[in-house]
């Protein structure tokens, strides 16, 4: 026999799956196969000048009835052999799809029972070479394995000596550093205390300042007042002398206005007298003042002076003790530093040395799982033997699969054959049927 093959099915299937493919939502499995009819034309005339021309009509109209249900009763049983037809075709392909698949699914496990025995006869021929090859390879990775957890934990101990080491050195370090620290902070505090002051300082000479100057404005003030005072004192004076002669030269000497002017004038002259005193001990008050507001200034100032030395030391100081400190503190730094590179390079190297006894870890593994499966396959011949009888099962599986698939595929082309026929007939009628119920409902739908 000639096996089916997918392009023989293409070829076969193109034509019968296009008209198949109408009737396959509608399908009833339960149909019975009915028998094709042909339907004969039949022709009836009548003689109406007979004088038995309405029986003749009347027979004819039967035989007719008759002919019509029997041609309509065909034209059934034709479309139920379409669907018998397409329902044998699809059981055929069916039935050649399921057969393929079983051939595949041997197929393939046939393959993979002839790749496993080939690898069993390898390993059983080779089997020697194979243990002495794995054995090495075990003896050198577990030695690898052994010499990187050795090294693991060489590191590991240089790691807690080094950590040990850091704590120690830190402990040290603080207690060398805290009298530095301390004095830092005392002649710090100093500095900004003598800041302080000297800010004080500096508000109490600006304030000192500013009293000599009211001061000084006071005496300008005062002093002018008083010569104002004087000023005016002259003015009245002179004024009432100037009557005092006018009365005498006119002779009214015996007059009360003279005597009157002449207490005015004593008056006048006494008040003169008193604003040239009053200017005098205006003039030494005030100055009295600007010299106790100046001296005030000059002890302030020298109090700011004082005041910016103690300042400038105390941050000399300060700053010394700070300079001293940090060089301390980073010395410290630098030496715990170099330490903690030192564990790090630690764990850095620990990690590497883990990776490669993973690695070795490994290699052994799969070395013992090459070894235990050459060893298994070595110790149990009768499995290999068994997967030889097997094959030769599979085999002759697949040769009565192959020999199914021919037949099934040369049926299915026959029954292809043989129905395309009906199953053209039933695509027509099913299209025309199709066609029709489109055109009543667009015919009904038109006239709504």
């Amino acid at each position: 026999m000639t096996r089916w093959s997918e392009h023989d099915e293409e070829g076969a299937q193109g034509y019968d799956d296009a008209m198949d493919a109408y009737a396959t939502d509608g399908y009833r499995e339960d149909m019975p196969d009915e028998p094709e009819y042909e339907i004969d034309e039949v022709s009836v005339t009548v003689d109406e000048s007979s004088p038995t021309g309405d029986a003749a009509v009347g027979a004819a109209l039967s035989r007719a009835g008759n002919n019509a249900a029997g041609a309509a009763r065909g034209a059934g049983r034709s479309i139920a052999g379409g669907f018998s037809a397409m329902r044998q075709v699809r059981q055929a392909s069916k039935l050649r799809a399921n057969a393929q698949s079983d051939l595949r699914d041997i197929e393939q496990g046939l393959e993979e029972d002839r790749a496993l025995l080939v690898h069993r006869e390898d390993v059983e021929r080779n089997y020697e070479e194979i243990v002495l090859t794995q054995t090495g390879e075990i003896d050198a990775a577990q030695s690898e394995v052994d010499d990187a957890a050795q090294q693991i934990e060489e590191h590991r101990t240089e790691k807690k000596r080094l950590e040990d080491d850091l704590r120690r050195m830190k402990e040290r370090h603080e207690q060398k550093l805290r009298p530095y620290r301390n004095l830092m902070d005392s002649s710090r505090g100093r500095s900004d205390d003598a800041a302080k002051a000297l800010a004080n300082a500096r508000r109490a000479v600006k304030s000192a300042e500013s009293a000599v100057n009211d001061a000084t404005k006071r005496r300008s003030q005062r002093i002018s007042a008083a010569h104002r005072a004087v000023d005016n004192a002259k003015e009245r004076l002179s004024t009432v002398q100037a009557e005092y002669d006018a009365l005498i030269a006119d002779g009214n000497t015996d007059s009360p206005a003279l005597a009157k002017v002449e207490g005015e004038l004593a008056s006048e002259r006494a008040n003169l007298e008193a604003k040239h005193a009053e200017v005098t001990q205006v003039t030494e008050e005030a100055q009295a003042s600007v010299d106790q507001a100046q001296q005030n200034l000059w002890t302030l100032q020298r109090e700011l002076s004082a005041a910016e030395k103690v300042a400038e030391t105390a941050k000399e100081e300060a700053t010394a003790h700070k300079d001293e400190y940090d060089g301390l503190y980073k010395d410290a730094q630098a030496k715990e530093r170099a330490r903690d590179e030192a564990i790090k390079s630690c764990d850095a190297r620990i990690r590497d040395l883990s990776k490669t006894k993973e690695a070795a870890e490994a290699r052994v593994r799969d070395a013992q799982a090459i070894l235990d499966e050459a060893n298994e396959i070595h110790a149990h011949p009768e499995t290999t033997e068994g997967l030889r009888q097997r094959i030769a099962n599979e085999e002759e599986d697949l040769m009565y699969a192959r020999a199914e698939l021919d037949e099934l595929a040369a049926n299915e082309r026959e029954l292809r054959r043989s129905t395309r026929g009906a199953r053209t007939i039933f695509i027509t009628v099913t299209v025309l049927v199709v066609a029709i119920i489109v055109a009543l409902i667009w015919f009904f739908l038109l006239r709504k």
